[in-house]
């Protein structure tokens, strides 16, 4: 994969052209751009590395895409947001000197952007230079700088990125069942995962336990919410677009186990599943997270079982 021409001066009429009158001095946006962009820039022969410069189509420009993951973790927004950003948000324009209405990419790009970092072993890629930026701009304190390295940056917008994923396909399909089932017609749970998925929204700030107790908790919604649907009188509604978008998004980022809730590779969230096949609700499933060793994104299914209770289990990968 070639990558694009690249420049670091800013267009005429571009969002960094107008910085005097948006940004002050001390503003966060402006200080990335002056303090942190132009070490990115710098580290660009290096990311060079990560690709192919005479074979395949054009690459998405690498220096922004690590502008765009390091902005990710300090506003921390996922995948998805992190676009939206891109195409409205003056600062996060002007910190990565772009301009408003810039042609952006498809959120998984940042997802395979953080695989080829990690396939060439580039994760840590510069990342002392620039956290030295980000703690001169202030973006960064001196104690977090302690505790900070790039495994931590990826992984918590990797994991941010899951949460989000799982959550919005959960709003979908509940936002699709509502137009087809009557009040009455609706499972017990119903209310709960109206209130938690549509009506609510994340804090993606939070800690990394608070996150992955989220992401437990959203693969139990979702596996109790793809139970319900399984049962032969909900077929039809299983067959809905939003419904089937939310099985194949279970299917890649759980694993149904059978045995007892235990350890296994990379950071997960295990999740227990019934034996019962009887029609009742099924109960909330245990939770255990895992710690990380192994690629993010990689899937598969062993088992898959019914309602809930205690047997196979769900384990997450985040």
């Amino acid at each position: 994969m070639s990558l694009p021409d690249f420049s670091t001066q800013a267009e005429l009429f571009s969002t960094a052209g107008l910085s005097a009158s948006l940004f002050t001095t001390t503003d966060r946006y402006r200080l990335f751009a002056k303090l942190v962009y132009p070490r990115l820039a710098a580290a660009r022969a290096k990311l060079e590395q990560c690709y192919c410069s005479d074979n395949g189509r054009v690459a998405i420009e690498p220096v922004l895409m690590l502008g765009t993951s390091i902005l990710q973790f300090l506003d921390g927004v996922p995948d998805r947001q992190a676009l939206e950003l891109l195409r409205y948000h003056a600062g996060w324009n002007f910190a990565l000197n772009r301009q408003l209405g810039d042609e952006i990419f498809h959120p998984s790009s940042l997802v395979n952007f953080r695989h080829r970092l990690e396939g060439h072993q580039q994760s840590a890629l510069g990342f002392t230079t620039v956290l030295n930026a980000l703690e001169e701009a202030g973006l960064v304190s001196r104690q977090s700088r302690q505790r900070l390295d790039s495994t931590q940056m990826f992984g918590r917008v990797a994991r941010i990125s899951r949460l989000d994923c799982v959550r919005e396909s959960l709003r979908l399909a509940l936002e699709e069942l509502e137009g087809a089932l009557a009040p009455e017609m609706r499972p017990v749970f119903w209310a709960r995962l109206w209130e938690r998925y549509v009506e609510s929204q994340t804090d993606y700030r939070a800690g990394s336990e608070t996150l992955a107790r989220k992401l437990g908790e959203s693969g139990t919604d979702a596996w109790q919410l793809l139970e319900w649907l399984g049962e032969p009188a909900h077929s039809e509604l299983a067959s809905g677009p939003q419904a089937q978008l939310l099985a194949r998004v279970f299917a890649e980022q759980f694993e149904l186990q059978t045995g007892k809730t235990a350890p296994v590779a990379r950071e997960k969230i295990t999740v227990a599943e019934s034996s019962d096949l009887s029609a009742r609700v099924p109960e909330t499933p245990e939770l255990t997270e895992i710690p990380a060793n192994s690629r993010e994104g990689q899937t598969g299914t062993e088992s898959r079982g019914a309602h809930g209770g205690s047997g196979p289990k769900c384990r997450c990968r985040i």
